[in-house]
Order: structure tokens, then C-alpha cells, then sequence
């Protein structure tokens, strides 16, 4: 199957579009696709946010619809006439994986063959998949290609690698075109404040120590979300079929260091660090080979110094002035942090399955 052409995409669905790749993809996909319309397919569960949509909104060009990616029924509708696919939902916070993996093998496994499956019955040319580097587990330092073995070593990655491996099995079966795409962590605006950055800007903003896990010399790599979504378009427009593509920027530091550059960028009033013992298995990641996805014309451009300023000014501003000063009195707090909403097991999913 053929890659397509931007000017000439009408109809796209984003799953997830109002979390935080989601909603950042739907603005790119919008603005570099000026004849297309965007139907949205979130479960609102904890990280998503309509806001994140507002501006979307506004171009008149978007439409949403709220329901489980389980629910083959209401995939299947809306996936009608689609020329583009981009899978975007699941559950992403390792972390919280240790303590609800059934989540997320539910969300980011069976869900992913559920769309695969409405894809294959409505007949939809492409679809590109966000999966993880964390599918590749800790390696031996050495840097990661497309045809590394997966060997992932948390529950979350698990869940990446078996929605790969069943979107392996069945493209086939369906003959489908369905292009893979394993980002480092994302650097952007719109991140719940359970991860990485986002927490350390909001905990400096209100004077509160950063937790950092173990030591702290934990390696970690980082894109930025305007390179991802470069990305995103590079593999629509020229991705060979059914291809995988690493993506990841030039940044490669320690979690220590993060703390270090989050406190140098947040001006007032910051605080110092807290060493915790962190998850399991918390081990640094090998880089990633970015060959592939360079050889369409694709370069990483941002670094996460360049965008720590703006992110520091965008998560502070989101804890209230006058509530700065009680947070960091308060203690253990970690501001703005969104208590978890679960679903009932299987939700939509598996009332779909029941009907197979």
C-alpha cells in the first residue's frame, strides 16, 4: 500500500486525540493537512482533558466522540471512510502499571486488536501506531534497532510489545498497512503531572523537593513533541509498509540531571531533590538507532535546555498564585496530581468480544 499525501487526506481518526500525544497530533494533523477533517475517539479516563482540544475546536474541522477503543462496534463506525489512522490511546504511566496491569493489557493489547479489526473491516489504507521504546526493556548499552529483540522488563512495555505483536499477526490476515513508531520520552505541554517532567516543574514551582529514584544516574532520552509529530508525518507520507520506526531526539541524560536543569529553569522558588527508592526494575535506557526514520528526511531539531523554559513557565502557570505558598507547607503533596478513574475490567472490550 502507498504512503499518502497530506493535501489529499480528508478523513483522519486519532484515538485518544484529547490526551497528551493525541491532542498534540490532532493540532499538527490540522495544520499540515488543510483539507482534512479529525474525528476523535477518547475514553476520558484520568490523563485526558477537553481542554486540550480548544483550539482544535475552533477550526470547525474536528469532531468527538467518547468511548472505549474496546467497543468494536463503535470503532468500526468510526473508522468509516477514514483514509488515516492514528492510535494514540492507552494507558502510558509505567509506574501505575505495577499496580493495575490488567489495565493495561486490557487498554493497550486487546484494545489495539480491536481497532486492527475494525481497520481490517472498514478497509482503511494506513494507520500509524504509537508504541514505546520501553517494548525494548534495559539492554546491554548498546543502541537499539527496529530489529532488536523485545525484551520488556515492566508491565507497561509488556503491553506495547503484545499490541505490536498482535498488530504483526493479524496485518496479514487483513492486509493491512500499519506503521509502528517507538518514541523516547515525549517532551511537551499537556503531560499529566504523574510523570517525569511535568511533576518536577510543578513541585518546583511550589518549593517542593524533587523525587528522584535510587541515585538518580537512571539514564533517560527525550524528543520533543514538535519532532515527534515530524515523524509522525515523515512515516505517513514516505514510511515504507508496515514498517517501524524509532524516534528519538539528540538528548541522552540522567534523571539527577533533569532535576538539576528543572530547578536551574524554574525561577521562583524552587527547592532541592529527595532521593526515594522508586519503582522495580528502574534501569537506565540504552539510545535508540534512529537510521530508519532519518533516511525519510527527518532530523531531530529540538532539545529538551531549548524547551525547558517554555515548560517551566506553561506547568507553572498552572498552579494557582495563591495556592503556591499552602502546597509547599503541606507535606508529601505533589500539586495537581489527578487521583486515577477506573473502568470496570474490560469495559466495552469485552461485551464486544462476547458478540464474536
Amino acid at each position: 500500500m502507498a504512503s499518502l499525501n497530506l493535501d489529499r487526506i480528508r478523513t483522519i481518526v486519532v484515538t485518544g486525540g484529547a490526551g497528551f500525544v493525541g491532542s498534540h497530533i490532532v493540532d499538527d494533523l490540522l495544520a499540515h493537512c488543510p483539507n482534512a477533517r479529525i474525528r476523535v475517539l477518547d475514553a476520558f479516563t484520568y490523563a485526558a482533558d477537553m481542554s486540550h482540544l480548544d483550539a482544535a475546536f475552533r477550526t470547525g474541522r474536528v469532531t468527538i466522540q467518547e468511548g472505549d477503543i474496546g467497543n468494536l462496534d463503535l470503532v468500526t463506525e468510526m473508522l468509516k471512510d477514514a483514509d488515516l489512522v492514528v492510535h494514540a490511546a492507552g494507558e502510558s504511566h509505567v509506574e501505575r502499571a505495577f499496580s493495575v496491569p490488567e489495565r493495561f493489557t486490557v487498554a493497550n493489547a486487546l484494545g489495539t486488536q480491536v481497532l486492527v479489526e475494525a481497520m481490517g473491516r472498514r478497509r482503511v489504507p494506513l494507520m500509524i501506531h504509537v508504541s514505546s521504546a520501553d517494548v525494548y526493556g534495559a539492554g546491554t548499552g548498546d543502541p537499539f534497532g527496529e530489529h532488536t529483540p523485545l525484551l520488556p522488563d515492566n508491565p507497561y512495555g509488556a503491553s506495547k510489545a503484545a499490541a505490536e505483536m498482535l498488530i504483526a499477526g493479524l496485518t496479514r490476515s487483513f492486509d493491512l498497512d500499519i506503521r509502528v513508531l517507538r518514541p523516547v520520552n515525549i517532551v511537551g505541554t499537556r503531560q499529566n503531572t504523574e510523570k517525569l517532567l511535568p511533576l518536577f516543574l510543578e513541585l518546583a514551582a511550589v518549593g517542593r523537593p524533587l523525587p528522584v529514584h535510587g541515585d538518580g544516574t537512571q539514564t533517560r532520552a527525550f524528543v520533543t513533541m514538535a519532532d515527534f509529530c515530524a515523524a509522525v508525518r515523515a512515516v505517513i507520507t514516505r514510511g515504507a509498509e508496515n514498517a517501524t520506526y524509532n524516534v528519538a531526539g539528540n538528548d541522552v541524560h540522567d534523571v539527577l540531571s533533569v532535576a538539576r536543569m528543572v530547578l536551574d529553569a524554574v525561577q521562583d522558588p524552587v527547592s532541592g531533590v529527595s532521593f526515594t527508592g522508586g519503582r522495580p526494575g528502574n534501569a537506565s535506557r540504552p539510545p535508540l538507532d534512529t537510521t530508519a526514520l532519518r533516511a525519510l528526511g527527518w532530523q531531530a531539531r529540538g532539545s529538551l535546555a531549548r524547551e525547558l523554559p517554555m515548560l517551566a513557565a506553561w506547568y507553572g502557570a498552572r498552579v494557582p498564585g495563591g495556592a503556591r505558598r499552602r502546597l509547599a507547607q503541606v507535606p508529601d503533596l505533589a500539586p495537581q496530581r489527578v487521583q486515577a478513574v477506573t473502568q470496570a475490567a474490560g469495559s466495552g472490550l469485552f461485551r464486544s468480544l462476547e458478540r464474536h
